[in-house]
C-alpha cells in the first residue's frame, strides 16, 4: 500500500512498496494530488502525468527493485508545470538496447519522453531518480 510522506501547496510525496499493485496506487495518487491542486480530472496534463508515473513505477518494480526499500514519487509544481520524480533505491542505469518492432515492452521510457516536455536521470547518494516534466494548459490553483 501507500504512505503520503508529505504534501502541500507545491509538493507532494508518497512511498510506495515495490509490488505491481503500487503502479495503480501510484497513478491514482498522482491523479487525486493534481486535482487537488485544482488542475482540472479532465485535463491532458493530468492525463499524462497519471501515465509518467505508471510508467516509471512499473520500470522500478521490472527493473530496480531493492529489497527493503520503497518507491517513492514526488510531484513539484510551479506556474504552468509540474516534475514527476520517481526514486529507486539502485544507483545505476538500466543500458537502452534496441527494440524489436514485435517486442511488447520496452518503450515506457520512450512513451515517457514523448509526453514531457524534458526528462532526465539524476542520482542522489545511493538512489536513481528519474524525472519528467509537464507543462500545464490552462489555469492552475494559486501556487502559495
Amino acid at each position: 500500500m501507500n504512505h503520503i510522506v508529505s504534501a502541500d501547496q507545491q509538493d507532494w510525496t508518497a512511498a510506495y512498496e515495490v509490488e505491481v499493485a503500487s503502479v495503480k496506487h501510484a497513478r491514482r495518487g498522482v491523479r487525486d494530488q493534481l486535482c487537488e491542486w485544482g488542475w482540472g480530472p479532465d485535463s491532458p496534463a493530468v492525463d499524462d502525468l497519471a501515465m509518467i508515473a505508471s510508467e516509471l513505477v512499473t520500470n522500478v518494480v521490472l527493473h530496480a527493485a531493492v529489497p527493503g526499500k520503497n518507491v517513492v514519487v514526488r510531484l513539484h509544481r510551479t506556474e504552468g508545470c509540474c516534475r514527476i520524480e520517481v526514486l529507486d533505491g539502485r544507483p545505476d542505469l538500466m543500458p537502452q538496447t534496441a527494440l524489436l518492432p514485435r517486442e511488447e515492452g520496452g518503450r515506457g521510457l520512450l512513451l515517457v519522453r514523448s509526453l514531457s516536455a524534458a526528462m532526465g536521470v539524476e542520482r542522489s547518494g545511493g538512489d536513481k531518480i528519474v524525472w519528467a516534466e509537464v507543462h500545464h494548459q490552462g489555469q492552475l490553483g494559486a501556487v502559495a
